[in-house]
C-alpha cells in the first residue's frame, strides 16, 4: 500500500486533494532532481509553489518572511531529492514536511531572539541608567565617553537600532522581527541615527 499523498500540514489548514497522475508527476520531477535534471526544480516550482508559499504564510504569520523560507525549501528539495523514499511518504507530502521544518527552525529561531530582546531590554532597565551608560560602549576612555553620550541623546528607537545592530550583532531583519518594526523603518532609524552620531560627535570634537 503506497502512503498518502493528502497531508493536512498545518493545523487548521486543508490542503487540496493530491489526485495520482499529480503524484506520478510529482515523483518523476523529484527522480529528475535526484538524477541532476535541475531543470525539473522549475516545473515543480510551478506546480507546487503556490501552494508551499500559502502554507509557509500561515505558519510564519509573515509574507516576506514566507516568500524566503519557500525559496530555501526549494533549495533543500533540490539537494535532497536522491534521499526522497516513495516507500515513506508521497512527493507532496516529502515537500510539505521539508517546507514545514524550515518554518519550524524559523519559529524557534525567532522565539530565541524574542527571549534574547527581552533579556537586553530587562538588562537595561535594572541598571538604572538607561539613558547614558544602558549601552555597553568600548572599554573605557574618552571616546568611549563621548559615544556613549552622543547615542544618549538619539530619539530611544534610533538608538535601539543600532545599539541592537552594532553592539548585539543582530542583522536588521533580527531587529525588525524583535521590535515589531518594518524592515524599512528599522534601516531608516539606522541610517539616521548614524548620521546624527556623526554630526553630534563631529559638534564635540568642534
Amino acid at each position: 500500500m503506497q502512503p498518502s499523498d493528502n497531508p493536512i500540514p498545518f493545523p487548521g489548514v486543508a490542503v487540496r486533494p493530491v489526485d495520482a497522475s499529480d503524484t506520478a508527476t510529482d515523483a518523476r520531477l523529484l527522480a529528475e532532481l535526484a538524477a541532476g535534471q535541475s531543470g525539473a526544480l522549475a516545473e515543480l516550482y510551478r506546480r507546487r509553489g503556490g501552494t508551499l508559499h500559502g502554507l509557509l504564510a500561515r505558519m510564519l504569520g509573515d509574507d516576506r518572511e514566507a516568500e524566503e523560507a519557500l525559496q530555501d525549501t526549494f533549495v533543500q528539495i533540490w539537494r535532497r531529492a536522491r534521499n526522497y523514499d516513495a516507500a515513506k511518504a508521497g512527493p507532496f507530502t516529502w515537500m510539505v514536511m521539508v517546507a514545514r521544518g524550515l518554518a519550524l527552525d524559523r519559529l524557534r529561531r525567532r522565539a530565541r531572539q524574542a527571549t534574547a530582546f527581552d533579556g537586553y531590554r530587562s538588562e537595561i532597565a535594572a541598571t538604572g541608567r538607561a539613558e547614558v551608560d544602558g549601552l555597553v560602549v568600548p572599554e573605557g576612555g574618552e571616546d568611549a565617553c563621548r559615544l556613549s553620550g552622543a547615542l544618549a541623546k538619539l530619539p530611544s528607537e534610533q538608538r535601539e537600532a543600532i545599539e541592537l545592530a552594532f553592539w548585539r550583532g543582530c542583522t536588521q531583519e533580527e531587529i525588525a522581527r524583535a521590535t515589531g518594526a518594518p524592515l524599512g523603518t528599522v534601516k531608516a532609524r539606522i541610517r539616521r541615527g548614524m548620521l546624527a552620531l556623526r554630526q553630534k560627535l563631529k559638534e564635540r570634537h568642534g
